[in-house]
């Protein structure tokens, strides 16, 4: 039962850093101007942190 819990867990984070990186990918896109390099480097370090975080809560598969 923990063991799915973190899977799902896992997952979650996962989706949360590709949104993110989507949302800052696509938002620099639509910027008028100059883009501010602060909140799209912010961003795609905090995306890579929450796919990390995700990996890691993953539990690795188990050999039977």
């Amino acid at each position: 039962m923990n063991r799915e819990r973190r899977k799902e867990a896992g997952k979650v984070f996962l989706d949360l850093s590709k949104y993110l990186a989507t949302t800052v990918a696509i938002g620099s896109l639509f910027v008028k101007g100059s883009i501010e390099w602060l909140p799209v480097i912010l961003g795609g370090l905090l995306a890579v942190a929450l796919f990390v975080v995700g990996i890691k809560t993953i539990p690795p598969d188990r050999e039977d």
